[in-house]
């Protein structure tokens, strides 16, 4: 199967989390040693909203849908970095004739 690319809007002001991955071991001696841990040692996540009507909104989650939560899909995150990503539970808002869609992106890869 292809790999589809996610290429809705997102609201403006996306802020991205990263945290590196490491390991470490503690000995007695005081000495602590510390390395990355695997050859992707960085956590990444985006919490993203989309905001508009109905037929905006509705793209965006049959998408969402589509993936089901487990499946990667492209993405250029808003440092213009393109990788893969996951998106698992998302939340819809109703404001009257707009709706407010919650998600977040978690950097993934694969081989």
């Amino acid at each position: 199967m292809m790999i589809k690319t996610f290429d809705f809007p997102a609201r403006v002001g996306a802020t991205g989390e990263f945290e590196p991955i490491v390991r470490s071991v503690q000995f007695g001696d005081g000495y602590k040693q510390t390395s990355g841990d695997g050859i992707n040692a960085q956590h990444e996540s985006w919490p993203l909203s989309f905001v508009g009507a109905l037929s905006d909104i509705q793209p965006v989650v049959a998408f969402l849908r589509e993936h089901q939560g487990w499946r990667a899909f492209k993405w250029r995150n808003p440092l213009s970095e393109l990788g893969l990503y996951q998106a698992g539970k998302f939340n819809i808002q109703a404001n009257g004739t707009y709706f407010t869609l919650s998600v977040t992106f978690t950097r993934v890869y694969q081989p």
